[in-house]
């Protein structure tokens, strides 16, 4: 398939969000499987003594203040330019959206590497290329979408 061809299927606004959204994926894809395999050492990880997060989980955790930010940016200052709200209140909603995304993520996980016993981060990849097709239309639609002026 060529470019002009995906041009003419895909808005600007689609492929801007593919290429920024791939890139914030990738960082934390990495970020995942190295905190995953050499931070946390594939071990359970006890918080405050009461609390065991295991390590798959963790990771998950761990990596999202990293991809929410990066996310934010990358979506308000160069996919979504037609926004008219400000910027505390489209990442508020894009808090907001995140929060769904992280708990089909955990829900999906949990499933992928607990019950059917995968590896984590070929799940971890299957999951976020699954969360995508949410994320997408949760940023399109809610986080950044065109307010009518009054």
């Amino acid at each position: 398939m060529n470019i002009d061809l995906l041009k003419q299927k895909l808005s600007n606004e689609t492929i801007k969000y593919l290429f920024f959204g791939s890139l914030n994926i990738f960082i934390g894809w990495v970020i995942y499987f190295v905190n995953y395999n050499y931070i946390i050492e594939k071990e359970n990880v006890e918080i405050f003594d009461f609390l065991t997060i295991s390590p798959h989980i963790f990771s998950l955790l761990s990596t999202f203040p990293f991809t929410f930010f990066m996310g934010y940016f990358f979506n308000y200052y160069f996919v979504f330019k037609y926004k008219t709200d400000n910027m505390g209140k489209s990442m508020y909603r894009y808090f907001i959206a995140c929060m769904g995304s992280i708990v089909i993520n955990y829900i999906l996980l949990k499933l992928f590497v607990d019950l059917f016993g995968w590896y984590p981060t070929p799940s971890q990849i299957l999951t976020t290329c699954l969360v995508t097709l949410y994320s997408f239309s949760m940023q399109k639609r809610f986080t950044f979408k065109t307010v009518p002026i009054k």
